[in-house]
């Protein structure tokens, strides 16, 4: 009850259109900005009814779902990555939530790697308001050309860039043995263009979706999992002794 009185409190002060609980629950993960005003993912972002929207919380369009950042942030609080790899930031909370797992772990750094220098300015003011700095760095850039050049090595990676380049970008990945851990691909859900018929159109988000699917069953990962509520999340699992190339 207080908890529920408090969050409506801030609701009034901060105007919320609709008071809380969101999607009939008081959740407000500790890692997240108390300031950052939270609605149900149907309300911001269209969904058809086998995608469940109503179940979920984002903070707006753009942004990633809540649940799916904080399933980021506990995967990398269990995983312990010293080098963490996000290709695609806009509006940084994603950022955000990986760099404070690896606050809360004690250790290790985002790279986050955002191609509009816009972004990367609100990025960079984000993570400094909330003292996060030194666990983050931002590249802006090409995603691909930066994992083409790179010499860093990456324990986990969240690819959440164009939906037509994410498979390139990971393909880079294991074509330098650059991504040792868990990759986790968002906005993989096979309903996405019922609601969305040009974000991106039909043929791409059916290759996207067809790319990553095939790279699950390359050699060199263990499995995967799929994830087909809201906005979808497909998880590859990389061996850790992959199998020789035939």
């Amino acid at each position: 009850m207080i908890t529920r009185t408090l969050n409506a409190f801030r609701g009034a002060v901060r105007g919320w259109k609709t008071p809380p609980p969101v999607a009939g629950r008081d959740w407000h993960p500790t890692w997240l900005p108390e300031e950052l005003t939270l609605g149900l993912e149907s309300t911001v972002h269209p969904h058809c009814p086998e995608e469940r929207g109503e179940l979920f919380v984002a903070h707006n369009t753009g942004s990633t779902e809540i649940e799916t950042l904080n399933w980021l942030h506990a995967t990398v609080c269990l995983t312990k990555p010293a080098q963490v790899l996000e290709t695609g930031a806009l509006d940084g909370l994603g950022t955000l939530a990986l760099a404070a797992a690896c606050r809360d772990n004690g250790f290790g750094r985002v790279h986050s790697v955002e191609i509009d220098a816009a972004a990367c300015e609100r990025i960079a003011a984000l993570i400094r308001r909330h003292g996060l700095s030194r666990h983050v760095e931002i590249h802006c850039g090409d995603s691909r050309d930066f994992l083409r050049t790179t010499r860093e090595q990456f324990a986990f990676g969240f690819f959440d860039s164009l939906c037509d380049i994410r498979a390139e970008e990971y393909r880079i990945c294991l074509e330098r043995s650059l991504l040792s851990g868990i990759a986790a691909f968002h906005d993989t859900s096979a309903y996405r263009n019922r609601t969305l018929p040009n974000d991106p159109t039909p043929a791409v988000q059916a290759e996207y979706r067809r790319q990553v699917l095939e790279l699950a069953r390359d050699p060199r990962h263990s499995g995967h999992f799929e994830h087909v509520l809201s906005r979808g999340l497909i998880v590859l699992f990389p061996r850790v002794n992959p199998p020789a190339a035939a």
